[in-house]
């Protein structure tokens, strides 16, 4: 029989993929459990918080996971070709899952950040991660913080906005253009130096 701590672990995960392919609201309790192959009682005992409880762990988790990402794919290679890389295997993702996941982050925030105070502050916290993750790939290549600061929320809000525009338009073709978009920018404001 499974441990209790493997329960919760699944059901965490269990919870970030059902959030980012339907939403905060549309993901209930027992879908969770049924996923995460967890008895049905395991949601009070891990989650005495409730699903807020469990829905700032799955974003935390998220949110991790994909700022780990961002700093692999921008390690050791210049951002322009980063956030082709990037773009590139958001919209491959995006395409297979039949334009059902886009970002871990970007469902829940939308759809509860006028609600949840809570929620609203795991998905700040993530997507700030993710913006610093971003900044300091740009400081590496020896653009100034101020500078880095910015470039990074453009670069993190283009990229969420041409997420949603694709998962709309059931294309790619937003996320292409804006990857090629900032790749020049990119390019531009750092040059070729590594």
């Amino acid at each position: 029989m499974p441990r209790s701590s493997d329960s919760r672990t699944r059901m965490v995960a269990a919870a970030a993929r059902l959030f980012r392919a339907q939403g905060y609201p549309a993901t209930g309790w027992r879908q969770v459990a049924a996923e995460a192959e967890a008895p049905w009682g395991s949601q009070a005992h891990h989650f005495p918080g409730g699903k807020q409880q469990l829905g700032v762990e799955a974003i935390s988790r998220s949110g991790a996971g994909f700022e780990r990402a961002i700093r692999a794919a921008f390690a050791g290679v210049h951002p322009a070709d980063a956030v082709r890389l990037w773009v590139r295997a958001a919209s491959a993702e995006l395409s297979a899952s039949g334009w059902r996941d886009g970002c871990p982050v970007a469902t829940v925030a939308l759809e509860t950040a006028h609600s949840s105070d809570v929620l609203a502050d795991a998905c700040a916290e993530a997507l700030g991660s993710w913006r610093a993750a971003l900044a300091e790939a740009l400081t590496s290549h020896g653009m100034p913080e101020s500078e880095a600061a910015s470039l990074a929320a453009l670069m993190l809000a283009a990229i969420e906005g041409a997420l949603i525009m694709a998962r709309a338009e059931r294309a790619v073709t937003p996320l292409e253009l804006v990857g090629d978009e900032l790749a020049a920018l990119l390019r531009a404001r750092i040059g070729e130096h590594l």
